[in-house]
């Protein structure tokens, strides 16, 4: 396999540049008092612009100037900067729908300076990525370059404490919601919390208790990694690791062709390009979009590209003022100018729960084309573009600004993307190093 530089754990990106980042930020940050002039400002700056940019001028039968109204006298009596940002959160979770947030300005400033040619910045990890499975944390992939690996922590163990920190509390809680939505949401929240515990600078030290597929309990210090790749930039974003890989699996006859890619940012392009021109032999391909919180919706045309021969859409963007065609555009010179042909054979998509924004948006359009069959767990309907806006304050607004539809008008919001064949993910599956969702891929490109 070859790779790019992985994401950070902890932040999630999602469409058109909009993050929702589930980012910790110190108790002194949020202590910090705020006098009354720029506590006004802030807030009537993040209502004012969602006022202006929203998709919809009747905001889905909400009162946003009541809203205004209600929660203004709030923000002006705030007297820390943590109060003011509960307010506006509580302003932004009556729009009641993904892709509004507020990143602290703390985290913007902490990344804004650094050196751009940096190749080996951002935060160290361990080599693990985790899914909560029924209840558990459990360990769903295993980089086998990284210490977890090494240490001998294997698929389907479950993580039960990080440095004395155990998620089980946060993951009881959301179990406990009564909405599906707000049960999802909090659910990815308390992994991602549990995840920002396993990273930090490289060459530190983690202790981390798990369980294995015995249910013996197993204490390990783990010492984070500086991960090899590319680290990518995006608008006030902190700097995001990309990572693609790429392998030739076996088949009868053949091969099938393996890549996964964790966000969509540009430095996947030209990494795309070469994997397919170096997989374009093999039977099918499988894509692997599992984990794969969004980024920039337009690269999702480039991609689709390179498997649908002629423009077709992939759905629409609607703004206040406008409508945008998402299409396909077919590849026929690669990036070093060499003619090639758009791939024919079978295409297979796989999805989950993290599966976010423009992955949704790819996999959905290219499911209604009929161009590939979709495999793993209904997506987690977010697939709303959105825009980034500073604040007087220094945060940054995460405000949507776009709807989206496929082109028969059906709508990904909450309805996230349902898989041809689901393959949800079982701790079984994974103690026993099985990926359902990729076994079931294969079997249907052999059937082909």
């Amino acid at each position: 396999m070859t790779s790019l530089r992985k994401q950070p754990l902890a932040l999630v990106i999602v469409a058109l540049a909009c993050a929702r980042a589930p980012v910790s930020t110190s108790p002194a940050a949020s202590a910090i008092s705020i006098d009354t002039a720029l506590a006004a400002a802030t807030f009537d700056t993040a209502w004012t612009t969602i006022h202006r940019t929203y998709y919809d001028t009747t905001f889905r039968g909400i009162d946003w100037p009541g809203v205004r109204a209600e929660l203004r006298p709030r923000a002006v009596s705030a007297r820390t900067v943590g109060e003011l940002r509960t307010v506006i959160r509580s302003m932004l979770a009556r729009m009641g729908e993904s892709h509004f947030g507020l990143i602290p300005a703390e985290i913007v400033k902490a990344t804004g300076d650094a050196d751009e040619d940096e190749s080996d910045g951002g935060a160290g990890d361990v080599g693990i990525e985790i899914r909560i499975v029924h209840g558990d944390p459990v360990v769903w992939r295993v980089d086998s370059a990284g210490p977890a690996f090494a240490a001998g922590v294997r698929t389907g163990w479950i993580i039960e404490k990080v440095d004395g920190f155990s998620g089980r509390p946060a993951i009881a809680a959301a179990l406990a919601l009564p909405r599906p939505r707000d049960r999802s949401e909090a659910l990815s929240l308390a992994g991602a919390r549990l995840r920002q515990r396993l990273t930090g600078d490289p060459g530190t030290t983690v202790n981390v208790e798990l369980a294995d597929g015995m249910g013996r309990r197993v204490r390990l210090p783990l010492t984070r990694r500086s991960e090899p790749g590319q680290i990518a930039r995006f608008g006030n974003l902190p700097p995001l690791n990309v990572q693609l890989t790429r392998s030739r699996l076996p088949a009868v006859g053949s091969c099938v062709g393996y890549v996964a890619f964790n966000i969509w940012l540009t430095p996947i392009s030209a990494a795309f390009d070469s994997t397919m021109q170096e997989l374009s032999d093999c039977r099918g391909i499988v894509l692997d979009l599992r984990g794969n919180p969004g980024g920039i919706a337009g690269l999702s045309m480039g991609i689709a590209g390179y498997f649908v021969d002629t423009i077709v859409p992939l759905g629409m963007l609607k703004t206040r003022e406008n409508e945008l065609r998402l299409v396909t555009n077919p590849r026929t010179v690669s990036f070093s100018g060499r003619p090639v042909r758009v791939y024919d054979r079978p295409l297979a998509i796989l999805v989950d729960r993290q599966s976010v924004s423009t992955s949704e948006i790819f996999a959905a359009g290219m499911q209604y084309l009929r161009r590939a069959r979709v495999f793993g767990d209904t997506t987690s309907g977010q697939a709303l573009p959105a825009l980034m806006k500073r604040l007087p304050n220094d945060d940054v607004l995460l405000h949507v600004f776009s709807d989206y539809k496929l082109p028969d008008g059906t709508r990904l919001e909450v309805r996230g993307v349902i898989p041809d064949q689901v393959e949800p993910v079982s701790r079984a599956d994974l103690l026993a190093g099985r990926d359902a969702a990729l076994l079931a891929a294969l079997r249907w490109i052999e059937g082909q």
